[in-house]
């Protein structure tokens, strides 16, 4: 490489041309590499303090190179001192025969005409001291975000370059596979020592990758590593070559294969071991990574362990955990049983696969009665169950996403251990949502156990089943609609009762005050029944003379709220009339007088009507809430069980709420209440829910004896399994209760006579 020879002093000819004479400075050599991309690397053989990096300019022609700018100084003790300086020169400033003055805060530090540019293997780099290694942290670590070419592939193919030759010095060593080498998902075994703090890259001759760290020796890559790739831990760690030719690698197992057996209780399988080693760091990197957290449970659920109880009445100690589900939020519901008369247990821990533990905080802990463990252990040698050996928990914030299986560590207090299987916890929210809500029967309850324990997993479990819910409506119409617009809107949900369907349709047809006045849609929410009720409705649809129906298929049940929804938003008229499928006109003309209510008086928002049941009896004439004995509020109808012709049943005008069994309300007032509220499960209290919303908006709500139906009550609801075999009814009560106890204790002070 060309030397700049020295200028003569000041004063003689030639001395205006060289562009630090006129401060007092002697030329510099140098070396200027210029990468495509517009990156270029100045070489200096100048002395820059550490401590000049920040304030480093270059002038070029006498005016500053436009910023980002970054300086090294490779400046050591007994060696020529030596900087290079980094800069983004897209306008192609840095031109032959310019003439260049570095400054250092400001001050002239050096002075050159640029020499013409030459390759990156020329610059002076001393692989004894390890300068490519500190270019190398340099470029990536810098320059990358400094002059904005993190994505640069000329910058990473000279990072490449320096790391290979890093690398090679042999002093990092190899990153070994453990697992399949060309896998979607691999494991390395890489060396720690000296490994420091800070990013990890991965550098191929195309791209500079930041990568997860390794944990506990192992490295994963989502992609695998091309030919020459190498590792750059942090600083003071040197950069690892990938020993991707070592005999047999391509014969290796895939990860999923070491982790199922890692996870088989014999440990059988010659990647046990591997896999053993690989399992901690799969759990880590499944917090942020969905292909890792689905590649374990995929190999808890192909190998799943046993579920395992101590239920030997020989034995001093006894339990079980019979349920560990995730909530679908970042939480774990927990149901089992312990039996300790001799109180040999210390406590209680979450176990999983990589085994990692969690202590379970005896506060977490709500004991129960278990009957069915009373007569196991009558008669057992060291003591009974107990009173209470049962237990549930909800631990918000314990699950994991790579976790299918939870296992119960038993701590005694000799220090040995016990260790308990639950049964896969991978469960659909729905089905975790029934298991949580069955978990304690209803005379277990008391109060903590629902607030603290039962509600909050059951909510969040239904919150993602209502997520996990897409798509619309399918709607299908038979018959001829209404020709002029409808005044009311008729919605009814249906779920697997059906056998009311043919009366209410044949008592709508031969009413000219609903088939002249009403648009009728039903709303199919248990759709395996389609094909036996799209049939059912075209055929009764031209039994009465092509009565106009629609019928609204859910793509699944969602609950009666989420269906009377669909409904309504189906709906053409500006009133909605909900009614339930189990519903039925007493007589002819039931229609007008629900509705005339409403259209004289603008600050009514809904409307219910006189229901019967079966034998004549007042079923509802206005619903009214009232207190149980812990104070807590529950839903009750006006006169219930009273004769039909009772006075107080007679007698119509404002009530407190009414039962959405046969709910008429404004539609412009439902929308702005944000219609049914679908937290509550399958269905209860969303009718007074929505009535106490209208209120809270400045509605009122009445009741019309004018208008009579027959009620054949809960036909639908206690079909379903969700709810009539759980704790959902609880559970939505008391969600109900917190939500309006103070407007309900407000309402009541103006009902007296409802309470």
């Amino acid at each position: 490489m060309r030397r700049t020879k020295a200028e003569a002093a000041p004063g003689k000819p030639g001395a205006a041309a060289f562009p630090g004479a006129a401060v007092g400075l002697q030329p510099v050599e140098h070396r200027l590499v210029r990468l495509p991309s517009g990156v270029v690397l100045l070489e200096l053989n100048c002395a820059v303090p550490a401590e000049g990096a920040g304030g480093a300019a270059l002038l070029v022609d006498g005016a500053p190179l436009p910023p980002p700018s970054a300086l090294l100084s490779l400046s050591r003790p007994g060696a020529p001192s030596r900087a290079i300086l980094a800069v983004r020169d897209s306008a192609e400033l840095l031109r032959p025969g310019a003439a260049c003055v570095l400054t250092l805060g400001g001050a002239p530090a050096a002075a050159f005409p640029l020499d013409p540019p030459v390759p990156a293997e020329t610059l002076t780099l001393d692989r004894e001291a390890g300068d490519h290694e500190r270019l190398l942290r340099f470029l990536v670590g810098t320059c990358a975000q400094a002059l904005r070419a993190a994505d640069d592939p000329d910058l990473a193919a000279l990072c490449h370059s320096l790391a290979r030759a890093a690398a090679g010095e042999g002093a990092g060593g190899d990153a070994v596979p453990l697992s399949h080498p060309g896998a979607r998902l691999s494991a390395w075994a890489v060396p720690l020592a000296g490994g420091g703090s800070g990013a990890w890259r991965l550098l191929s001759r195309g791209a500079v990758r930041r990568i997860a760290p390794p944990e506990g020796g192992v490295l994963l890559l989502d992609k695998p590593p091309v030919a020459g790739a190498v590792l750059l831990p942090p600083a003071p760690a040197a950069p690892l070559a990938f020993q991707t030719a070592v005999r047999g690698a391509a014969s290796l197992p895939g990860l999923a294969t070491l982790a199922r057996e890692a996870l088989r209780p014999d440990g059988s399988g010659p990647g046990a071991a591997a896999g053993r080693r690989v399992l901690p760091a799969l759990l880590r990197r499944a917090r942020t990574d969905a292909r890792c957290a689905a590649l374990l449970r995929e190999a808890q659920l192909m190998e799943p362990a046993r579920p395992q109880r101590l239920n030997d009445p020989a034995k001093p100690v006894g339990g079980a955990l019979e349920l560990a589900v995730s909530d679908h939020g970042g939480g774990l519901f927990l149901c089992g049983w312990l039996r300790d008369p001799l109180a040999l247990v210390d406590g209680l821990e979450l176990r999983g696969p990589g085994g990692e533990a969690q202590p379970i905080p005896p506060a977490a802990l709500h004991r129960v009665a278990r009957p069915d463990l009373a007569e196991r252990f009558a008669r057992a040698a060291f003591g009974g169950a107990g009173l209470a050996p049962g237990f549930l928990a909800h631990l918000p914030a314990a699950d994991h996403p790579g976790v299918a299986q939870w296992r119960l560590g038993v701590r005694l207090l000799s220090g040995a251990s016990l260790d308990l299987s639950a049964p896969p916890g991978l469960l659909p929210p729905e089905t975790a949502r029934d298991l949580v809500l069955r978990s304690a029967h209803p005379d277990a309850l008391r109060p903590g156990l629902l607030d603290a324990c039962i509600a909050p997993a059951a909510e969040r479990l239904h919150a993602a089943v209502m997520r996990g819910w897409t798509g619309e409506p399918d709607a299908v119409e038979f018959g001829a609609a209404q020709g002029r617009a409808p005044r009311v809107s008729v919605v009814v949900p249906l779920y697997r009762t059906l056998r009311f369907l043919r009366f209410q349709i044949a008592a709508f047809a031969r009413d000219p005050g609903v088939r002249g006045a009403a648009d009728l849609v039903f709303v199919l929410d248990s759709p395996e029944q389609r094909h036996e009720v799209e049939p059912l409705l075209r055929g009764l649809s031209a039994l009465h003379g092509g009565l106009g129906l629609r019928l609204a298929v859910m793509p699944g049940n969602r609950g009666y709220a989420a269906a009377c929804n669909a409904g309504a938003a189906l709906a053409r008229a500006d009133t909605l009339l909900f009614l339930n499928s189990d519903v039925l006109p007493a007589a002819p003309g039931w229609l007008p007088p629900l509705l005339e209510p409403l259209r004289r008086d603008r600050a009514l928002a809904a409307i219910g009507p006189k229901l019967l049941f079966e034998d004549g009896s007042v079923q509802h004439a206005g619903m009214v809430f009232r207190q149980d004995a812990a104070g807590e509020w529950l839903n009750d109808h006006r006169c219930k069980g009273f004769p039909r012709s009772h006075p107080d049943a007679a007698r119509g005008g404002p009530v407190p709420a009414v039962t959405g069994a046969a709910l008429c309300v404004r539609r412009a007032a439902f929308e702005a209440a944000g219609g049914f509220d679908t937290g509550y499960v399958i269905g209860d209290f969303e009718d007074s829910d929505l009535c106490l919303k209208l209120r809270a908006a400045g509605g009122e709500i009445a009741y019309e004896p004018a208008s009579e139906l027959f009620h054949f009550e809960r036909q639908s609801v206690s079909a379903h399994e969700g709810h009539s075999r759980t704790l959902a009814g609880a559970y939505n009560r008391r969600r109900h209760h917190r939500r309006w106890d103070a407007a309900m204790a407000a309402l009541m002070a103006r009902f007296p006579e409802g309470a």
